[in-house]
């Protein structure tokens, strides 16, 4: 698989591998902080909604990763991407977080200055009351476009990373969301 595949695909399979295990096992509900009782009676939206809405956002991020990829692409003559040198690396990690984090930061706090996007767009992402395991990334779609999708494609054009770097990047991001 090449890094731009794993790019794009495998955080999406971690999102759901991570946040699947904690949402299904029984064994686990002892450490929950809310009853799956409490889940279905106070959220305005039912899991199959999360569900499709987290689903639609990972799609457009993908197809978003996709042309980032096919545009920066910086393969050598053997069709390998270069990888930078390890500090290089760090380097640019720490500045795609920074930015991620800013960027997520400035554009969910304008959402709640801004009444007619509160009420319109972010006021969906708070409509889960006690939130699903799996609904780190429940919100609209123009939301999810303008928070995660262009989030993710600034840092990582910032920043410089290539896609392995990017990986690991929304890896991080998406284990430590909401």
């Amino acid at each position: 698989m090449s890094d731009e595949s794993m790019g794009t695909f495998a955080p999406l399979v971690v999102y759901w591998l991570y946040a699947g295990f904690y949402q299904l096992l029984p064994p686990l509900d002892k450490y929950r902080l809310h009853t799956r009782t409490e889940e279905n009676e106070k959220n305005l939206v039912p899991l199959r909604t999360v569900i499709k809405g987290v689903l639609l956002q990972q799609f457009a991020q993908a197809v978003v990763a996709e042309l980032l990829f096919l545009v920066t692409s910086n393969s050598s003559s053997s069709g390998r991407t270069v990888q930078p040198s390890l500090p290089v690396q760090v380097v640019q990690f720490i500045i795609a977080m920074l930015v991620m984090d800013t960027w997520q930061y400035f554009v969910h706090r304008y959402m709640h200055q801004n009444k007619f996007l509160y009420r319109h767009i972010h006021s969906q992402h708070h409509r889960l009351v006690v939130p699903y395991a799996i609904g780190a990334l429940y919100n609209h779609p123009l939301e999810g476009l303008l928070l995660d999708t262009f989030g993710g494609a600034i840092s990582f054009l910032i920043s410089g990373m290539t896609a392995r770097g990017r990986f690991l990047l929304l890896l991080c991001c998406h284990q430590n969301r909401r």
